[in-house]
């Protein structure tokens, strides 16, 4: 397994329960044994899946597909049903309501740390989980970045790429999160991820002549895979537009993957990406799969060897200069 990890706030990668979402959860064991007998364990899943993916060297989701979508039942299950799940042997879990929300708040976490460790079979050059990453003006919390560095903020690497799992079923009274909720708030927030991190290198001395050309070759490649629960299938089209318009002017590549409930309503089944979609946009596999090219290409240059960082001499530069854009609009 090739990778580091720093500590990750849960919630950071999903859609978490808020302060008016509480769910007053049953930790009854015999509720427990009910929704269990249901569905099964979250944690023996989600271990499980940890074990197939590292053990049997799981190169593409593809491959862990329906593990995946049955995990999320899973979880979502026990979420409406309000009920606690069991925790596994050894675990420090929380009895009561909070296990309730941590399983739910670490749903977001799972989907990164699956996916980080499918990266990291698909490549010898170690990466860097869930680790803060220095931008222009401030950290950002990045689920992979490469190269791994040392360091408490990693310094200059040359692709990051984030994993959102967004959307929620209703429970009691609340009803669905939708997979687009908050998604301008998103947009913005991803916007600016992948500006701050490309203007880090030169500072003051970045120049922009034109936007377009400057965001495709300045470093690092910056990526997003998002996972979304979907009510309609008609969600996902508006997901698709979404995403192109994020590749179109701010990400290097999106990999998007839409999920909703089967017509027997007794689990989630995957949406297709139809033709004529942008190459930029497009499967998680593919995204995967231009991340470990990547990453192959630029160490087949340096003789196998990780780049050295390229560290500005100073991180309080003023703004910098931009000739055919006005920067207050970038945002």
């Amino acid at each position: 397994m090739h990778f580091y990890s720093a500590r990750h706030v849960n919630g950071e990668n999903g859609d978490s329960v808020g302060q008016n979402e509480a769910m007053a959860s049953s930790a009854d064991p015999n509720d427990q044994a009910r929704v269990e007998a249901l569905v099964g364990n979250p944690w023996d899943k989600v271990e499980a899946l940890r074990d197939r993916i590292q053990d049997q060297l799981v190169k593409s989701f593809r491959e862990v597909e329906s593990d995946f979508l049955d995990l999320l039942w899973t979880i979502d299950t026990y979420r409406v049903e309000q009920v606690t799940p069991r925790a596994a042997s050894g675990s420090r879990l929380k009895k009561g309501s909070e296990g309730g929300e941590g399983i739910y708040r670490s749903k977001g976490n799972f989907f990164s740390e699956i996916i980080t460790l499918i990266l990291s079979n698909k490549t010898s050059s170690p990466l860097a989980s869930r680790s803060n990453v220095q931008g222009f003006s401030q950290l950002h919390q990045i689920d992979i970045a490469w190269p791994a560095r040392p360091g408490k903020a990693l310094q200059d690497p040359l692709i990051c790429c984030e994993a959102k799992l967004t959307g929620a079923p209703g429970f009691g009274s609340t009803p669905d999160r939708k997979g687009r909720a908050d998604w301008s708030n998103r947009r913005k927030e991803l916007k600016f991820q992948a500006t701050d991190l490309k203007l880090y290198r030169q500072q003051e001395n970045t120049r922009i002549q034109h936007w377009d050309q400057w965001r495709r070759k300045a470093p690092p490649l910056v990526y997003t895979l998002w996972a979304a629960r979907l009510s309609t299938p008609e969600e996902f089209a508006k997901m698709i537009q979404d995403a192109q318009a994020l590749t179109a002017t701010y990400l290097d590549g999106v990999g998007i993957y839409g999920f909703m409930k089967n017509s027997a309503g007794d689990g989630y089944v995957a949406a297709s990406i139809s033709r004529g979609v942008s190459e930029r946009v497009t499967s998680m596999d593919n995204v995967l799969d231009l991340i470990a090219a990547e990453i192959s290409d630029v160490m087949e240059s340096h003789n196998n060897r990780v780049p050295e960082p390229v560290i500005p001499s100073s991180f309080a530069a003023e703004a910098s200069k931009v000739d055919d854009i006005n920067a207050s609009k970038l945002f």
